[in-house]
């Protein structure tokens, strides 16, 4: 039972996450989302934040070259680091990429503003020998991306809870 209702909260969040920023009223300039769910010994790890925190622009890009720009920025969105303790593999992994967030790229309109409020949607599912070790997580790109403030939604074995991490701070910890 403690495993279907885990299962229905992370089927929550995920659907609230998949709502437009603005009808989620998630999307303010500086203020990341994280969650950390920990079901047996799979491990998920997602994050959320302005596209204008991650690129600096809402703006699609110009042409191939920043196109390239915006891609390595992207990439920077990396996947967290776990204690090798917990013995964790990563299974799968996704990440926004230019074409999703500007989908009329190719499109030779340039007659309106482009400019729109999304957000840069990154997740990482792990599985883990383990588990019990797993003592923090590290976001490092939150070292590239020091001026967001990230909101951690926490779902473990031992309940949940919520924490707050200033800007720069890379550390969620799980104790």
């Amino acid at each position: 039972m403690k495993r279907f209702a885990l299962r229905e909260m992370v089927v929550g969040l995920s659907l609230l996450a998949s709502l437009p920023a603005v009808a989620a009223g998630v999307h303010q300039h500086g203020l990341a989302k994280a969650a950390v769910v920990l079901e047996g010994e799979s491990l998920t790890v997602s994050f959320r934040a302005p596209l204008m925190d991650i690129l600096g622009t809402e703006q699609p890009p110009a042409d191939a070259a920043a196109q390239v720009r915006y891609e390595d920025r992207l990439k920077q969105v990396s996947e967290p680091l776990l204690p090798e303790s917990a013995e964790c593999l990563l299974n799968h992994a996704t990440r926004s990429r230019v074409t999703s967030l500007f989908p009329d790229v190719d499109s030779h309109d340039h007659d309106h503003d482009h400019s729109h409020h999304v957000d840069v949607e990154a997740e990482w599912t792990f599985q883990c020998r383990s588990p019990g070790e797993l003592t923090r997580i590290i976001l490092p790109f939150l070292d590239t991306f020091s001026g967001l403030t990230t909101e951690v939604v926490l779902l473990l074995p031992q309940g949940q809870g919520a924490i707050r991490l200033a800007p720069g701070n890379t550390r969620i910890p799980l104790e």
